[in-house]
């Protein structure tokens, strides 16, 4: 009972906007190409669950390995403003410029040059994904605690520019860490979301894929399935990145 009143203390909100779904669609009459009932969705899942499987397998991959690539790029980038501030002067603007274009107009550039296929929606992933891990790492570079700074320099140790390496492998890298975690959480469900779109206007495979295909086969239970499953994966993506950063966030609080 105990475990019954906790479920519907969380997730009343799901279920009464299914029944709000459900009720709409039974009184409205509407044809299933129109919209397509909870059943409709839920049964095109099941039916074709080993299909879905292996499309949303193919889009956690690449939004993660767009996450993943986006990590290695924004630290990297981090890392070389903060050694040289003359290289955050170039390197911001730029990064700045890729993370406003929005992502419609973002898509068909990296086409032209890179063309249709798994490995654009990877670009473009990743591309979308480094900059708020380059904001998050560099702040976090350069918010360490004062009296750290001041004990490393009685001490002889370089705090700034390529000769602090020291400094940063020992005091700012650590400080950095909880800023990373932030990043991680922030970009895991925009990362499945980012995949998806390009997915969408490229055209190649995973669930986007499968969303504008069935659409223009008429099977929006089809559709809706995909585009559930998505918002499932980004959840997922959200809550496992939350966790991460819940439990190892307090082993690298300055």
């Amino acid at each position: 009972m105990d475990q019954l009143k906790q479920f519907w203390s969380r997730y009343w909100g799901v279920l009464l906007l299914l029944v709000i779904w459900q009720s709409l669609i039974t009184m409205n009459n509407l044809n299933t190409i129109v919209a397509p009932s909870p059943h409709a969705v839920v049964l095109a899942l099941v039916n074709e669950a080993e299909f879905f499987a292996a499309e949303a397998s193919r889009t956690a991959l690449t939004a993660t390995g767009g996450l993943a690539l986006g990590l290695i790029l924004g630290f990297t980038m981090a890392c070389l403003s903060w050694a040289a501030p003359a290289m955050s002067g170039l390197l911001t603007p730029v990064a700045l410029l890729i993370r406003s274009i929005p992502i419609v107009a973002f898509v068909p550039i990296i086409v032209r040059i890179a063309g249709y296929g798994t490995h654009t929606v990877l670009i473009v992933t990743t591309f979308l994904s480094f900059f708020p891990c380059y904001v998050f790492a560099l702040s976090g570079f350069q918010e360490v605690a004062q009296i750290r700074k001041d004990v490393c320099t009685s001490l002889g140790c370089s705090t700034r520019g390529f000769n602090g390496w020291r400094f940063f492998r020992y005091v700012a890298m650590p400080s950095a860490v909880p800023n990373i975690l932030t990043a991680l959480r922030l970009l895991a469900p925009m990362a499945i979301l980012v995949a998806l779109v390009a997915e969408f206007l490229i055209g190649s495979d995973g669930l986007g894929y499968v969303m504008i295909r069935a659409r223009s086969d008429m099977q929006m239970d089809k559709s809706w399935a995909a585009a559930l499953l998505a918002s499932a994966l980004s959840i997922m993506f959200f809550v496992i990145f939350s966790w991460l950063d819940t439990k190892y966030r307090k082993n690298w609080q300055t």
